[in-house]
């Protein structure tokens, strides 16, 4: 019971990243992006949506420090 739950979790918090992915490079239209965003609050709990976003939100972060740095060498 307690490795399904994992695997749950993990499953959610999968999704949650792969639609921010999606998100930010415009793959999803603004309609169907707030069905899945409905869809993804009432089925995940607060603790699995805050590290999904916080893991990916600090990976776009992280590769656009990589970005900017790569641009500044360049130069």
């Amino acid at each position: 019971m307690i490795t399904r739950n994992l695997e749950e979790v993990e499953r959610q918090e999968n999704e949650i990243r792969n639609h921010i992915h999606r998100q930010i490079l415009g793959l999803s239209d603004q309609v169907r992006s707030k069905e899945i965003w409905h869809k993804i609050l009432a089925a995940a709990d607060p603790e699995t949506i805050a590290t999904a976003l916080s893991t990916q939100l600090t990976h776009f972060n992280y590769q656009e420090v990589l970005r900017r740095k790569q641009c500044i060498c360049r130069r």
